[in-house]
């Protein structure tokens, strides 16, 4: 064939269109599997804050307790890449995982509505970047404390399953 042959010129336009086409779709089709993944952890965590909120106890002497603990085990295990955290407005009291070890989740000052969940993407421990479900619940008593209840999962969860996918 020669170098200005109307086929080759084609061939080379279709070779370059399906490489660019393929590429694009590949980081289409990962980022899509991205945004699953990140829904599918957000449902997890709601999950999370929801139990929680089901076993959250206030003692006879006003303290804030878990009455049973998650299922798990990375709740237990320190710097698991896993943890929750359950703030009292009125009081100030703080419960933790053990996972968190002797970090405090610096949840934002947004206001909250009762109920709602809000994720937010926080500084976590050893700087690790968390992705965070919380929620505010008034938890009757005696007296009415407002209980603001969190979730959290270390986002590289999220960049591993995509690193996976792509390379799969």
């Amino acid at each position: 064939m020669r170098a200005r042959s109307l086929r080759l010129r084609l061939a080379a336009a279709a070779g370059v269109s399906l490489v660019v086409a393929l590429l694009l779709a590949g980081f289409g089709l990962t980022e899509l599997f991205e945004r699953h993944v990140v829904r599918r952890v957000n449902g997890e965590l709601d999950t999370y804050v929801r139990q929680l909120a089901a076993n959250a106890a206030i003692a006879a002497d006003g303290t804030l307790q878990v009455s049973r603990a998650l299922a798990d085990p990375r709740f237990s295990e320190p710097l698991s890449g896993l943890y929750w955290q359950i703030e009292d407005d009125s009081t100030g009291a703080k419960l933790r995982s053990r996972s968190l070890w002797d970090h405090v989740l610096a949840l934002p000052t947004d206001p909250l509505d009762i109920g709602t969940v809000h994720h937010h993407r926080l500084m976590g421990p050893a700087s690790a970047t968390l992705l965070v479900a919380e929620r505010r619940v008034i938890f009757p008593a005696q007296s009415q404390h407002r209980l603001r209840i969190a979730a959290a999962v270390d986002a590289r969860v999220v960049l591993d399953a995509r690193t996976a996918f792509a390379g799969d």
